[in-house]
């Protein structure tokens, strides 16, 4: 421009300047570009009215033609740099936008496919549920009527058992035989848990004889190079507690372990290890939401497997969750030790590494005062003979229980139906001292039964008598409720007790 002046390229250059800042840099860059070429042209202004630069090219006017093109070149300047600006800025704007829509969009398409994948595995868990939940109630009801078996069973070897003068050897079989039947009523027990078919009976019991009894359960199942590693303190371990409940807590455990080692390679140590023990003062209570007045039992199973990842370790007691290979678990093991834990009020945690191996902590409460029921003497709580009605489908039932309770003394009106039940309460108002009644009968269930009972005879003891309870069984007009198979000291001591009690 200092050469050849306004004739010449150089507004020209300075203006392609600015289009090439503002297509490159933006709106921004276009009015930087404009202020600079402003500077530039303003600067050269001075010079030529100074006449500091004179061009031989140009006639006399120069200063006037030059105030004309610089005047021309800045507004176009002007001009082109915000136009530029302005446009270049509307196609970022709109790309960004288009970005954030694409982008919004694939978090669209996303989180469909979670939903539809949530949504599968939803309906594969409410399948599952409901297979568990049919699988529950056939198990109950073969729990029930396997119950009417032992109760007959049981009955009828309690009575030989009551004969005077038996052979030693004809004794000793019908002990074995009721030993055999007490085993086959607590297998009948956990088939109802597992249904969710049984009521808690929380009692006293010691920690360290269950997990011993376990422990010899689990022994036969062991594989080859699995090393058991028990370490049990000196006891007792007094708890109050359902033991069928913690029975299956521990086999859970311990199961789980062994499965957490199948197929690790034949070099790396499998070990299965079982701790118990009093909880150690050192353990921080407040961390694991322990009471600090309550003393606590601290049991521990751990093995050498192939461990949890960390991002599974908040799902490991959910419902259905489980990293088993398909077919190896339900999902369902862990959720249900948890909540049996819970509901002893104790708590559980789990503490895993990757290839090391995994263990599963549980504390709960002692028993403070451990007081052992002394074995009634002779017949000082069994015998009477008021007149008692009792009612069941089962023929072999009523017959055994009736031998039994007329062993004590008692008289017995069998029924095996709800109605005929109630047409003896109508026909002999006041000769009933008490009522013991089944719970599960065609037509009418032991509940309902007991409360149409008590609308006739407010005062009239009753007591019911059941292998499958349930989980909606109204025990409000009941005095008492005795599982079956029940032993002839039990029945008897329970009728005693109500009749004496009312």
């Amino acid at each position: 421009m200092i050469a050849l002046g306004p004739t010449g390229a150089g507004f020209m250059w300075l203006l392609l300047f600015s289009i090439m800042a503002g297509v490159l840099l933006g709106f921004t860059g276009a009015v930087a570009s404009f202020g600079l070429n402003l500077i530039t042209v303003a600067g050269l202004s001075v010079l030529v009215l100074k006449k500091e630069i004179t061009w031989t090219l140009l006639p006399e006017n120069e200063i006037a033609i030059w105030a004309v093109k610089s005047v021309n070149f800045i507004c176009i300047n002007a001009i082109v740099a915000a136009s530029i600006g302005f446009i270049i800025a509307r196609i970022i704007r709109t790309a960004k936008n288009e970005t954030r829509r694409r982008i919004r969009l694939d978090q669209e398409i996303q989180a469909r496919i979670r939903t539809e994948k949530e949504n599968k595995a939803l309906t594969e868990r409410l399948y599952q549920s409901q297979k568990m939940e049919a699988i529950g109630t056939l198990a109950g009801g073969i729990a029930h009527d396997f119950n009417n078996i032992l109760s007959a069973i049981t009955g009828h070897t309690e009575l030989l058992l009551m004969e005077a003068g038996l052979p030693e050897q004809v004794s000793s079989s019908l002990t074995k035989i009721n030993q055999a039947a007490d085993k086959a009523k607590g297998i009948t027990r956990q088939i109802l848990t597992f249904g969710r078919q049984s009521q808690s009976v929380k009692a006293s019991n010691d920690l360290g004889e269950i997990t011993r009894e376990c422990i010899e359960l689990i022994k036969v199942g062991i594989p080859a190079g699995v090393h058991l590693y028990l370490e049990i303190q000196p006891g007792p371990f007094p708890i109050i507690g359902d033991k069928n409940q913690l029975f299956q807590v521990i086999m859970n455990l311990l199961t789980n372990g062994i499965q957490a080692m199948d197929g690790l390679p034949g070099s790396r140590e499998k070990r299965l290890a079982l701790f118990l023990a009093p909880m150690p003062d050192t353990l921080p209570r407040d961390r694991y939401g322990l009471s600090p007045d309550q003393s606590y039992l601290m049991l521990k199973v751990s093995d050498t497997g192939k461990g949890i990842a960390r991002e599974h370790l908040n799902r490991i007691f959910d419902p259905y969750f489980t990293t088993k290979r398909k077919g190896m678990g339900t999902g369902l093991g862990l959720s249900i030790t948890h909540s049996i834990v819970k509901d002893h009020g104790g708590e559980i945690w789990v503490d895993s590494t990757l290839v090391k191996g995994t263990g599963f902590t549980i504390v709960v409460p002692a028993q403070k005062q451990v007081h052992s029921a002394k074995p009634e003497k002779g017949n000082l709580l069994l015998l009477g003979n008021e007149r008692i009605l009792m009612v069941d489908d089962e023929p072999e039932v009523l017959e055994v229980h009736q031998s039994l309770l007329e062993h004590f003394g008692y008289r017995v009106e069998p029924v095996e139906t709800p109605d005929a039940a109630l047409e003896v309460i109508r026909d002999h108002p006041g000769e009933i001292d008490l009522v013991l009644i089944d719970q599960k009968m065609p037509g009418m269930t032991g509940d309902a039964l007991g409360a149409r009972i008590r609308s006739l005879c407010p005062d009239l003891p009753l007591v019911l008598c059941s292998g499958f309870p349930g989980e909606k069984t109204d025990y409000s007009d009941f005095q008492a409720v005795i599982p079956k198979p029940v032993t002839a000291t039990l029945l008897a001591q329970t009728v005693r007790k109500v009749i004496d009690e009312g």
